[in-house]
């Protein structure tokens, strides 16, 4: 059974019995504790945790997850992966154990055809209900059926591996796992808890019917009991296909032929080869899908990972011989082996095909130039350690800093060679560079913590949003919230968060800035600074008490700042108005990947390749004004995912969606979903113009516009300048441009004039220096102080002057620079290097007399210093090392 159709087997046996199929989420989750969608459940993480209310009772998804905790095993073993497919069946609330169950055993006797004979089930020691209920719903014999407990010497229920919990506060509650018996070419028989390759885990039932606190303890039972599992894909075609490992599935394997096929090598021939081509697929596989879900490479964050996974690739590609990123191309036709692996079960991949190859290309191209030089310093810094030794952080750091090499790259190495990274020396030299780098910034008090907002919910439930139609409303103050808890009532000067069961003011969310405005109490004002979403329904407005006193339970008047909503819907539906012409002038893989939408103005980053060109920036800027000047109709529209995503509307990479969806139409060229707020007509945006276009980051740019009245003012602005440079120059201001550049070469022609006679005075200056020199035992020593010129014109001074002596000279001209430093130049005949007579000895003692030191080596060196006062015994220090290095030659 090929990996499609077991994909689609699963999803459809839970669809014919109730549940709503659900596509993968984003690589990019919305949860921020995570920096990757690291398991099936995480899209559901809300309804399991009571946050939000599920979509429907029953789902059952395909969710691609990406773990990076094990990527050093990955290749060294045929089991760890970096990316894998989670096939998952949920109850919220719903069915539970038995039903759970039972339809595991059947999917997998009557779907998938496992011989029944062979399944195991492993249960909580405790979960004397599972056991009885595998019991009555499978037939399997208790015998295989395998109560495992708490390990000896732990303290917490979420130590045993069937017992999961969320990590924190929450719910948590016991397993139920499946196990395949693979037979007896896998070893000692005897179950899973004594051979967990012979006896392969391929499906766990969490059966979440506890509550427990922070430290871990279990509270009780949940309300409502909920139902999560996972059936690895990964997992099920190797049983299904009857091979050894993943590796060897039709998932992966077309990738590690096809790296076996770039790097002229044959998979099986070697451990070490066969490592290397596992990792080079493996890694392929997991960055295609990461760039094409939005993750960029960087130095932090998801970025990180992605640049580790993709510079391993590289490493290994040279390990198997390949001169990548110099002649020797792997990143980009691997990413094509993916894509038309993966590409039937992932239709966004053939769609970011570009942005996937153009991104891991760059990367390739970029880190493959300086891995060679990377690795020979590696080797320097092993050179006479043994096994047991420390690989110097300070090495670590130089590679990372000079040459790409991420830390963990660098310890991986390290320890291959047995050697332990001192990577506390690494730290604190990191940490060096930052504070270097940044000041520092300083923080406000602490935030207010999640349970609080958890019980100001209890108390006032969600908010409703009503500002797509209002901006102002009457509501009850329902909760006050601060960092310590709930307050019944708040004072003049006091900073608080407030919720209310209905409010005018949008939340920040999808790039557009929360609402500012008032709150009025019959007692009491409070000035809204800020707008956000604690969690998904649940609106808080962050305030300042401004005048008296308010309380919990008052009624009041909320309104919102009328300008600055109007300014922010402009910017909102120009940002609109901009991705759909950038992709339509740069191509389709430039989609938003982050925007900021304030009043006035607005931010918009997105993937490319190269600066934007200064007539592709006019183009954009015409187009986007041209569209506008038509006045297109806005229209929002709350339809179904699926609907709208068949009605053609653009998604953004990272941003959540729930079955629901807000589609916002803007004419005949922009359609997407979006829950920010817009103007009524394109027109009502007014004008648009760009204010700079910049690189953010690797393959990443970023265009900045104002709109509305800003983008006047600063229109305005310009003009003015324009006409006062036009004033200044005494022409028309159309004409101004052309007359400035018309100046400039005749600046130019002026200065190359001016430095040829400046070189036909140096020249003859350096003629009579040297027909003015003597020689002592037929050596000249000069020495010659020149103030006012430009380092370059000391060092061809010094070397003019060198010419003209011809034979054994050593000259040294100095100079005092207008900001009181020195600088110097030695200059000696080649001759006298023959000889052993080095310019850099005879200059370093001088140096160190104006406060500095020399640099060179050979015939030439210069030298400065803050010390221009001492310029002139710095020459007589010159001249006695000079004349003790010709002595005896």
């Amino acid at each position: 059974m090929d990996s499609l159709t077991i994909r689609e087997t699963f999803l459809r046996f839970y669809e014919e019995r109730g549940h709503r199929r659900f596509d993968s989420a984003p690589l990019i989750p919305q949860d921020p504790t995570v920096l990757l969608t690291i398991a099936g459940m995480l899209p559901f993480k809300p309804y399991f945790l009571g946050d939000a209310a599920p979509p429907a009772p029953r789902a059952t998804s395909h969710q691609k997850c990406a773990r990076t905790n094990d990527i050093e095993n990955v290749g060294h073993t045929t089991r760890h992966l970096t990316f894998f497919e989670m096939l998952g069946n949920f109850s919220f609330g719903d069915y539970f154990k038995r039903e759970a169950i039972r339809w595991a055993w059947e999917l997998s006797v009557e779907q998938f055809e496992l011989d029944p004979d062979r399944i195991w089930f492993t249960v909580h020691a405790d979960d004397d209900e599972a056991f009885r209920l595998v019991l009555a719903e499978t037939g399997v014999p208790a015998e295989r059926i395998v109560r495992v407990g708490m390990p000896e010497g732990a303290t917490r229920q979420d130590e045993s591996d069937n017992f999961w919990s969320t990590g924190g506060a929450g719910p948590c509650g016991p397993c139920a796992e499946l196990h395949y018996d693979r037979g007896e070419a896998w070893g000692e028989e005897g179950g899973p808890e004594v051979n967990d390759e012979r006896y392969l885990e391929y499906y766990n039932l969490v059966f979440m019917q506890y509550q427990q606190d922070a430290d871990g303890n279990v509270q009780g039972e949940l309300a409502a009991q909920s139902v999560d599992t996972g059936l690895g894909l990964e997992r099920m075609a190797l049983l299904k296909q009857g091979v050894a490992d993943v590796f060897e599935t039709d998932i992966l394997r077309p990738m590690v032929d096809r790296a076996a096929e770039l790097t002229g090598t044959t998979y099986g021939a070697s451990d070490s080869t066969d490592i290397s081509l596992r990792v080079i697929a493996e890694h392929a596989r997991t960055s295609t899908f990461l760039i094409a879900d939005g993750v960029l490479p960087s130095k932090e964050g998801r970025g990180y990972v992605l640049r580790r996974l993709l510079r391993r690739v590289v490493r290994h590609g040279h390990l198997l011989g390949l001169d990548v990123g110099r002649g020797d191309d792997l990143l980009v036709p691997m990413i094509d082996c993916v894509i038309e692996t993966m590409g039937p079960g992932y239709p966004d991949l053939l769609r970011q095909r570009e942005l996937v190859t153009r991104v891991a290309g760059a990367e390739e191209v970029d880190f493959g130039t300086r891995i060679r030089q990377g690795l020979e310093r590696v080797d320097q810094a092993m050179a006479g350690t043994s096994r047991g030794d420390t690989f110097p952080g300070e090495v670590a750091f130089e590679l990372h800093d000079t040459f790409g090499f991420p830390v963990d790259l660098t310890a991986e190495i390290a320890d291959e060679a047995g050697l332990s990274l001192d990577r506390a020396r690494f730290d604190a030299l990191m940490a060096e560079q930052r504070d270097r780098a940044r000041a520092a910034a300083k923080r406000g008090g602490e935030g207010v913590p999640t349970e609080a907002y958890r019980e100001a919910a209890g108390v006032v439930g969600t908010t409703e949003f009503l500002g797509y139609t209002s901006l102002a409303a009457e509501a009850e103050l329902g909760a006050i919230v601060t960092p310590g808890g709930l307050l019944e009532a708040a004072e003049e000067g006091d900073e608080v968060e407030v919720v209310l069961p209905r409010t005018p003011f949008y939340a920040e969310g999808g790039g557009q800035v929360g609402d500012r405005g008032v709150l009025s109490t019959p007692t009491g004002r409070l000035r809204v600074l800020d707008t956000q979403e604690a969690f998904e329904g649940l609106i808080v407005h962050r305030c300042v008490v401004e005048a008296g006193e308010v309380s919990r339970g008052q009624q009041l008047e909320a309104a919102v700042d009328p300008e600055l909503r109007v300014a922010t819907a402009r910017s909102h539906s120009a940002t609109h108005v901009l991705h759909a012409t950038i992709k339509e002038v740069l191509g389709e893989h430039a989609q938003q990947a982050g925007s900021l939408v304030q009043p006035g103005r607005l931010r918009f980053d997105f993937p490319h390749f190269e600066s934007v060109s200064r007539d592709r920036l006019g183009e954009i800027e015409h187009e986007i004004n041209e569209r506008v000047l038509h006045d297109p109709h806005v229209h929002t529209e709350v339809m179904g995912l699926d609907e709208a995503k068949a009605a053609g509307a653009v998604a953004n990479f990272g941003d959540k969606y729930g079955q629901q969806v807000r589609v916002v139409t803007i004419g005949d060229f922009s359609k997407e979903l979006c829950g920010g707020t817009h103007v009524p007509t394109g027109g009502r945006i007014g004008t648009i113009t760009i204010v700079r276009e910049e690189s953010i980051g690797s393959n990443t740019r970023r265009i900045e516009a104002l709109t509305g009245a800003d983008a006047f003012r600063h229109l305005a602005h310009e003009r003015m300048v324009a006409e006062e440079v036009a004033r200044l120059l005494d022409t028309p201001t159309d004409e101004a441009a052309a007359r400035i550049r018309s100046l400039m070469d005749r600046l130019k022609a002026a200065e190359k004039e001016l430095a040829k006679a400046k070189s036909a005075d140096l020249s003859q200056e350096a003629v009579r220096i040297a027909q003015a020199a003597e020689r002592e035992d037929g050596t000249a020593i000069v020495t010659h102080r020149a103030d006012g010129l430009a380092m370059d014109d000391v060092r061809r001074l010094a070397s003019e002057i060198r010419g003209n002596l011809g034979t054994r000279a050593v000259v040294v001209v100095g100079t005092a620079t207008d900001d009181g430093k020195a600088q110097m130049v030695a200059a000696v005949t080649s001759d006298l290097v023959d000889a052993g007579v080095e310019a850099r000895p005879i200059l370093h003692p001088a140096a160190q007399v104006v406060g500095g030191g020399a640099g060179g080596k050979g015939d030439l060196a210069q030298a400065g210093g803050k010390q221009g006062g001492q310029l002139d015994e710095a020459l007589r220090v010159a001249a006695r090392e000079a004349r003790q290095a010709v002595a005896d030659v």
